[in-house]
């Protein structure tokens, strides 16, 4: 996506991005009563594949489309924005200078950097709808859980799925 036009390709690959977050955020791993899920892993993706604006928006709409799916309408706002930055920082990082989401290193720190706002901006808004800092703090490690997981997956899984996007012309190089 460049800046002067929004192309079909842009389009689809895009809405294939917002289904990826919605489907992946549905795959959990029990722990407790938290959601431990692999939405994290295709918010990262999605900006180490495809940069910064189809992560932003890949994370924002999905995360709020599962949100009022699932019934948690108090979490839609919050989602929105903070999977909607999460994938933009990991987007404007992995792709910085010339990297293009190739470099593991920048892939790597921005996954770190994500999961960072991430764990923040969730904080904030546990201890909000939460109506409690205690509710906030017990949430802290499934939502390490569920970056660490989604670093997990999206670091061995980039180069693969990047070589099987550029030969659909879903992604140059």
């Amino acid at each position: 996506m460049n800046n002067q036009h929004f192309s079909i390709n842009d389009l689809v690959a895009t809405a294939m991005l917002i289904a990826l977050v919605v489907l992946s955020t549905f795959i959990k791993i029990p722990f407790g009563g938290a959601m431990v899920h692999l939405g994290s892993a295709a918010v990262f993706l999605a900006g180490i594949l495809f940069g910064s604006k189809k992560a932003a928006i890949a994370g924002a709409l999905g995360s709020f489309i599962f949100d009022l799916i699932v019934g948690q309408g108090a979490y839609t706002l919050w989602s929105f924005i903070i999977k909607g930055l999460a994938g933009y920082v990991t987007g404007k990082i992995a792709w910085s200078g010339e990297a293009k989401g190739k470099s593991l290193f920048k892939n790597i720190i921005a996954c770190i950097v994500a999961a960072a706002c991430t764990l923040i901006g969730y904080e904030v808004a546990w201890a909000v709808v939460g109506g409690s800092i205690q509710f906030a703090i017990a949430n802290i490690p499934a939502s390490l859980l569920t970056s660490g997981l989604g670093f997990l997956v999206a670091i061995p899984m980039y180069r693969p799925l990047r070589a099987a996007l550029v030969k659909s012309r879903l992604l140059q190089e």
